[in-house]
């Protein structure tokens, strides 16, 4: 168990981010039934973590299918503030961020355009896939994964969950459409208020959260010390093997992002501020192994340094 210094409740609040897992949708009065407590000292508890960004709110993304592309752009631009700013009023971009490293700017957009500054690297982007984080240190983890490069020949390959979807998902209309655009940065929002602002009924809305896995990813994110403590690097790799990559790295504390765009698999991780540098240190000795192993041709990263999700 991981103690955290900003949670002063008795239980670990990884035993309510595996609540929320199983089901991102779950009451508060079930919750504190299987937590063993009243519905009021867990509904305390869920505030708290929500508060102190121990556990986010579960969000949800499409997968790539035809009809749901998106995509994504890593630009060098001239003044990253300014463009920033100029970013928050064109509707398509879902998502934007200023970085420091290969590039200084990012771009998600539900069509493709053309943003200012160089295109360093831009594409539609594959599924996603979101690791869950083990309840454990970062020293821990960077034990299991030295065990693990000691014997990473014997890694068995699997098939990369980075898919790109050359169909459409089908049915789609214009109820679901809004029904995503209600849940995709909140899948508990209560179902009053979905119905007034979608304008479609309960079984409808019921039967869309049934079915979600068809077609996105339910995203439930972690962080023991709250999302603050720690700082989103992404990374660019030239590599085949994704699940190898993937394996290694979601022994961490923390959720590590991945897809692709185009040929190159990116992979958002978060590491702490603070402490130790130690655990700072452990993506580099992992790919330093991984292209001795020539399992990585060869990897860049950035520094997010804020960003916006309209």
């Amino acid at each position: 168990m991981v103690k955290s210094t900003i949670w002063k409740h008795k239980r670990n609040p990884y035993e309510i981010y595996r609540l929320i897992l199983g089901d991102p949708r779950i009451p508060i009065t079930q919750m504190a039934r299987k937590l063993r407590v009243n519905p009021k000292t867990a509904d305390i508890w869920w505030l708290h973590a929500l508060e102190r960004q121990i556990i986010i709110t579960p969000r949800f993304r499409r997968k790539s299918f035809e009809n749901f592309r998106e995509y994504i752009y890593f630009l060098q631009v001239t003044d990253p503030h300014e463009y920033y700013n100029h970013c928050t009023t064109d509707e398509n971009i879902t998502y934007f961020s200023v970085h420091t490293g290969f590039c200084n700017f990012q771009i998600v957009s539900k069509k493709p355009m053309d943003p200012d500054g160089d295109i360093i690297l831009s594409g539609p982007r594959s599924d996603y896939h979101v690791s869950i984080p083990p309840d454990r240190t970062f020293q821990k983890a960077a034990e299991r994964i030295g065990t693990k490069l000691k014997t990473i020949d014997q890694f068995e390959h699997q098939e990369s969950p980075l898919l790109f979807r050359e169909e459409s998902y089908t049915p789609w209309n214009k109820k679901k459409e809004r029904l995503y655009d209600e849940f995709c940065n909140d899948l508990r929002k209560r179902l009053t208020r979905v119905m007034k602002r979608a304008h479609v009924n309960s079984d409808t809305i019921m039967n869309w959260v049934r079915t979600r896995n068809e077609f996105g990813h339910t995203i439930t994110m972690f962080f023991p010390e709250g999302l603050h403590s720690y700082n989103p690097v992404t990374y660019a790799l030239e590599t085949e093997f994704d699940s190898v990559l993937i394996d290694l790295f979601s022994e961490l504390p923390t959720p590590s992002v991945f897809y692709r765009v185009d040929s190159t698999l990116m992979m958002c991780i978060y590491l702490p501020f603070y402490p130790s540098p130690d655990a700072r240190i452990i993506p580099y000795k992992i790919l330093s192994m991984l292209q001795k192993k020539e399992l990585v041709e060869k990897y860049t990263n950035s520094i997010i340094q804020y960003y916006s999700r309209p």
